[in-house]
């Protein structure tokens, strides 16, 4: 597999190449790590705590009001597949063209950087974010992600990636200014260029634009919150249209005393652990089908809140007390392990990780989760996931604290 390089400019920049021969064209993308979690921050010892949805509104506004103007339309218009997107702790711009990559560079670039801040472009701007939200409003999961957030937490105020309404509508200039002066620093970015590319006339270019552009330096220092491990509320129901209850347990895990690598072992023994315990091939699974207790999958998911690891298994549901109360027992119980499931979840991932070369995106969307998530720049290896080991595996799961958490269920009127 083709080595990643990596480069660091004066100006605090990475930039991570991987050169591809093989390949018939080129990804480019510029990650800010800046996204829906990041509200509360000092500059220059000044405290700052925003509403949800200031990330979101910022990206689109650096889409559209510029000195270059859409510059997402401007790529378009030349072939290539390129957007952006704001998630919870980053924000991305990107394209992929077989050719004219350093007219895309370029073009992303400028439009980033020469940024122009008006209240009325800010006003109109806000007009389709609107749009986007109500789209969301008949989706019962959007409810009821917020639901289980206010319960899980009390100090951490995140709720929505986009905000609401009410929170779109009070975001100021100034307040998309603050926040992009303070995170859309070169020493908060990175730079991932992969495919088939000329690697000195795409290093010059990044080069060339960053030794001509000024960019005002100013010292930032994200807030943590004193949040306790225990729950806001245990218990909660959205009444909401749907063809059968649904519900859903999320546990709140203290993973702050957890270095970057082991929470990227954490991760993988997370992905044994819900195949083992609640995949379509468990013990729990079939007991469920056999009841008629569910006639679906039972869905697991996590993410990084600060510290804590939210951990959410659900599913539709016939009898909501027995899905709950057994869910309950076997993360009590942990009984579930199994050593020959564990090795064969470890050949699939090194199935995947070599099948990865084949495919340029599927390299790259795992090397920037692990820049981001896990402090980790480097690729998966084969040889990583071959030192795992089962029984690392079962300490790892029975460590964690599965007593802390809220239910949430979606049920008619």
């Amino acid at each position: 597999m083709n080595k990643i390089e990596t480069l660091v400019l004066e100006n605090g920049l990475k930039i991570y190449l991987y050169n591809d021969k093989r390949r018939h064209s080129t990804f480019f993308q510029l990650t800010t790590l800046f996204g829906g979690l990041t509200k509360d921050f000092k500059v220059n010892e000044k405290e700052y705590h925003f509403q949800d949805g200031i990330a979101h509104l910022l990206e689109h506004y650096l889409v559209e009001c510029n000195e270059v103007g859409n510059f997402l339309k401007e790529l378009g218009k030349r072939q290539m597949n390129t957007n952006a997107s704001t998630h919870y702790d980053m924000t991305n711009f990107y394209f992929e063209a077989v050719e004219d990559v350093d007219f895309g560079i370029r073009t992303i670039l400028n439009g980033i950087y020469n940024v122009k801040f008006d209240e009325h472009k800010l006003e109109k701007l806000k007009n389709p974010i609107y749009q986007e939200i109500r789209g969301k409003k008949d989706n019962k999961f959007y409810h009821a992600n917020i639901m289980t957030l206010n319960n899980l937490f009390d100090d951490i105020k995140f709720r929505n990636i986009g905000g609401t309404i009410e929170e779109v509508e009070s975001a100021t200039i100034d307040d998309l200014k603050i926040c992009y002066e303070a995170f859309y620093q070169p020493s908060n970015q990175f730079i991932v260029v992969a495919g088939n590319f000329d690697r000195d006339v795409v290093v010059n270019e990044i080069k060339k634009f960053y030794d001509n552009i000024d960019i005002k330096t100013v010292e930032v220092e994200l807030i943590t919150h004193k949040e306790k491990l225990t729950v806001h509320k245990s218990e909660d129901t959205l009444y909401f249209p749907t063809p059968l209850d649904y519900v859903e347990i999320s546990f709140k895990l203290d993973i702050s005393k957890l270095s970057p690598v082991e929470r990227l072992d954490l991760d993988f023994y997370l992905g044994c652990f819900y195949n083992q315990f609640f995949g379509i091939t468990s013990l729990l699974h079939k007991e469920f089908i056999d009841k008629k207790i569910i006639t679906s999958g039972i869905g697991c998911s996590d993410i990084k809140v600060e510290n804590f690891l939210i951990v959410s298994i659900g599913s539709y549901t016939y009898d909501a007390l027995y899905f709950k109360n057994r869910i309950l027992e076997v993360l009590k119980e942990l009984k579930y392990f199994n050593e020959e499931k564990f090795e064969l979840e470890k050949k699939s991932a090194i199935v995947r990780i070599i099948l990865r070369d084949e495919n340029v995106m599927k390299m790259v969307m795992p090397f920037i989760d692990n820049i981001v998530n896990f402090n980790y720049p480097y690729l998966d290896k084969v040889s990583e996931v071959e030192r795992l080991k089962y029984s690392d595996f079962v300490a790892n799961i029975k460590k964690l604290d599965f007593s802390n958490y809220t239910i949430t269920t979606i049920k008619e009127k």
